[in-house]
C-alpha cells in the first residue's frame, strides 16, 4: 500500500516536468520530491517517469496513473469543498475569464443554476481573447482554447476538443456551389481573424495560397456576423456553426484546426469553496451540453 500523500508529489512533477519546479510549488526540498516519487514508484511497482537531463517525462504507465491521480485529487477537493459548504454559506466574488462565444454558450447559462443554489456568490465574467494572468490575480479561473497553458503553478483540466470547419451563408453556398475539396474553397471570399499569425490564418496561407481574403474580424462573434451577412466564408467551431440558422457547413471538420479547451485556475483559488462551486457548475454545464449535442448528432445521422 502506498502513501496517498505521495500522489501530491507525483502530480506536482507531472504538471511541472521537473522536481525543481515541483519543489518550488510545494515549498519542500527537491530531494523530498524526488524521494517521494521514487517511493511511490516502488510501492506500486510502476516506473512513472523517464528521467532526463531536461526534466521528467511521463511513461505510458505514468500517463494512466495521472488520470487516476487527478480523479483522486478532484474527489478530495470536492469533499473539502462540501465540508466547507456544510459549515458555512458560500459567498464571495469569483472572476472568470473566457472568450465571448464560450461565455454566451456555457458560462452564463451555468450561472443561472449557480445563483439558484448559492445566491451569495457573485461572478464577474471577463470576456476577452487575451490570456489574463491568473497567477498575478487578474482572474480566479479561465476557460481557454488553444495550446495547453504551460505555467508551472497553474491547475489545468482538459474539457473538450472543438472541431472547426468552413461555413458560409446559405445564399453564398448556393451561389458559389458547395466545394468538394479544400482547394475549391478558393471560389469563396474568405473572412479571417485579425491576428495574422493565428493558427487558422497560418493554415489558410499554407493550404489556400490563392484565397481571396475580403474581411477580417477580431472576435468569434464578428466572424459569425460576417458569415451570416454574406461577406464571406470563415472557419467556425462546429459546436456553434452547426446551430446557426441560414448558415451551412461547406466541408467536414479540418483535423489540423481542432482546438482543445481547458479549465484553468490556481491551486490557491481552487481550494476556496465558492470558487470551486463555480468551477463545478461551469464544467457540469459544458459536459451536459456536449453530451446532449453528441446524442442529437447521432440521432440525426441514424435518421
Amino acid at each position: 500500500m502506498f502513501d496517498w500523500n505521495d500522489l501530491r508529489y507525483f502530480l506536482a512533477v507531472a504538471r511541472s516536468g521537473s522536481t525543481l519546479s515541483a519543489s518550488r510549488n510545494m515549498k519542500v526540498s527537491q530531494a523530498t520530491i524526488s524521494r517521494r516519487v521514487t517511493i511511490l514508484e516502488e510501492a506500486i511497482g510502476v516506473q512513472l517517469f523517464i528521467r532526463t537531463p531536461a526534466g521528467y517525462r511521463l511513461t505510458p504507465r505514468g500517463e494512466a496513473v495521472l488520470g487516476a491521480a487527478e480523479a483522486v485529487e478532484d474527489s478530495v477537493c470536492a469533499f473539502s469543498a462540501n465540508i466547507a459548504m456544510e459549515s458555512r454559506r458560500l459567498a464571495g466574488t469569483v472572476r472568470l475569464t473566457t472568450v465571448e462565444s464560450a461565455a454566451n454558450a456555457w458560462v452564463i447559462p451555468a450561472l443561472g443554476l449557480l445563483r439558484a443554489r448559492h445566491p451569495d456568490i457573485r461572478v464577474e465574467v471577463i470576456t476577452t481573447d487575451e490570456n489574463l494572468d491568473l497567477l498575478r490575480g487578474d482572474a480566479d479561473l479561465a476557460l481557454r482554447f488553444g495550446n495547453r497553458p504551460t505555467q508551472d503553478a497553474l491547475i489545468v483540466r482538459h474539457l473538450m476538443d472543438m472541431e472547426e470547419a468552413f461555413y458560409a451563408s446559405q445564399e453564398m453556398a448556393e451561389r458559389c456551389g458547395l466545394p468538394a475539396t479544400i482547394a475549391e474553397l478558393c471560389r469563396y471570399p474568405l473572412v479571417l481573424n485579425v491576428d495574422r499569425n493565428g493558427f487558422v490564418n497560418n493554415w489558410v496561407a499554407e493550404n489556400l495560397p490563392e484565397a481571396h481574403i475580403v474581411h477580417r474580424a477580431n472576435t468569434l462573434s464578428g466572424l459569425i456576423a460576417s458569415v451570416r451577412s454574406g461577406i464571406g466564408a470563415s472557419v467556425l467551431p462546429c459546436l456553434m456553426g452547426d446551430d446557426l440558422r441560414g448558415v451551412v457547413r461547406l466541408l467536414p471538420p479540418i483535423a489540423e484546426l481542432k482546438t482543445p479547451g481547458w479549465m484553468v485556475t490556481t491551486d490557491e483559488a481552487r481550494r476556496q469553496p465558492h470558487i470551486r462551486a463555480v468551477i463545478d457548475f461551469v464544467v457540469d454545464q459544458i459536459q451536459f451540453w456536449l453530451t446532449r449535442r453528441t446524442s442529437h448528432m447521432q440521432a440525426v445521422q441514424a435518421a
